[in-house]
């Protein structure tokens, strides 16, 4: 008589034996593994010969004409005539000083020269008499124009106790106030002219100062005024760089009928156009491992990707300057160049 179990062992060894041909045929119809897909790549055009790269620094608003007004002599200040902000006319009197002393110094050479002249005269006869010698004569004359000078250097000192404005402009500063005494060249009032428009000045890096020449158009943005750029020009150029900075002043003369009403001061964007003759320029997306002046890009070489390592000579906006020319490449790997290994297959796409 058969065992009771024996029959649940046969259903169970059925269905172990239906699962394992159930696996195997399943495993038999799964598809080959299929080969690594290309990868999807964008590129663009290498860049050689003149470029336009035009060179970008911050820099101030200033009047052409920034002076620091001062007596020629010394003494008391008794008015001063202006105050900070007012308009100014050229000629027009700012200040004065106390004329008392150097108008009685004035005095006193003039009363000189006229007792110089005098003995002049009376020693001259003499001597044409032949009672007093002729060197007398001569010391005579020659005091008699000592005296004279000397009256001209107090006059001129008499009318430099009075400071007049050398432009049509505007006060920025006042330094004293009457009754104060002050010293010979002592600033008394700053002053801005009118007559030769604003500047601004920025300061470049050697790269950028090297090869600019005055003349050179430029545009300049006000930071109080975005959407309203103005045009100007180099018009100077520092010859040696700054002790503390390293940078060089650059000066970019304003379009005079645009920049009327400007303030000294503002802060200002200068864009100088500019040409570079590069070896090669790409973009910087094209660039990967990149590590101070060395890099590398892709481009494409029947069908694969080919890395190629480049030296970085300097950025531009969104564009890198190569120091060497990419012989034979016409485009290179924009996107997709971070994902890419030397000999990878790529598939440009538009």
């Amino acid at each position: 008589m058969p065992h009771p179990a024996a029959p649940r062992r046969a259903e169970l060894a059925a269905v172990v034996l239906t699962f394992v041909a159930s696996a195997c045929t399943s495993t038999r119809a799964a598809p080959a593994a299929s080969p690594d897909a290309a990868v999807p790549v964008r590129t663009a055009p290498v860049e050689r010969g003149a470029l336009a790269s035009p060179i970008r620094a911050a820099g101030t608003v200033h009047p052409k004409d920034e002076r620091a007004l001062s007596f020629k002599v010394g003494g008391l200040v008794s008015r001063v005539m202006v105050e900070v902000g007012d308009r100014v006319r050229a000629g027009q009197v700012l200040a004065a000083l106390d004329s008392t002393e150097v108008a009685a110094g004035a005095d006193q050479a003039r009363e000189g020269l006229r007792k110089a002249e005098r003995d002049r005269e009376r020693v001259r006869a003499l001597a044409e008499a032949d009672v007093a010698p002729r060197a007398a004569a001569e010391d005579a004359d020659t005091a008699a124009r000592v005296a004279r000078a000397g009256l001209l250097a107090a006059e001129f000192n008499l009318r430099r106790t009075v400071l007049v404005a050398p432009d049509d402009g505007w006060v920025d500063e006042r330094m004293v106030e009457a009754g104060e005494v002050v010293a010979p060249g002592q600033a008394v009032l700053r002053v801005s002219g009118r007559g030769r428009g604003f500047v601004v000045r920025a300061a470049l890096a050697d790269r950028d100062a090297l090869g600019l020449r005055p003349g050179q158009p430029a545009r300049v943005t006000v930071d109080a005024r975005p959407g309203a750029p103005l045009g100007g020009k180099v018009s100077e150029i520092a010859r040696s760089a700054s002790r503390s900075t390293g940078t060089y002043q650059v000066e970019v003369q304003l379009d005079p009928a645009a920049a009327r009403d400007l303030l000294g001061g503002l802060s200002a964007k200068v864009e100088i156009a500019r040409e570079l003759e590069v070896p090669a320029a790409v973009p910087l997306a094209a660039v990967v491992d990149a590590d101070g002046a060395r890099g590398a890009v892709f481009a494409v070489e029947e069908g694969k990707a080919r890395r190629l390592p480049v030296r970085i000579a300097s950025l531009q906006g969104e564009r890198v300057l190569l120091a060497e020319p990419l012989p034979g490449v016409s485009r290179v790997i924009t996107e997709g160049a971070a994902q890419l290994a030397d000999g990878a297959q790529v598939r440009p796409v538009p």
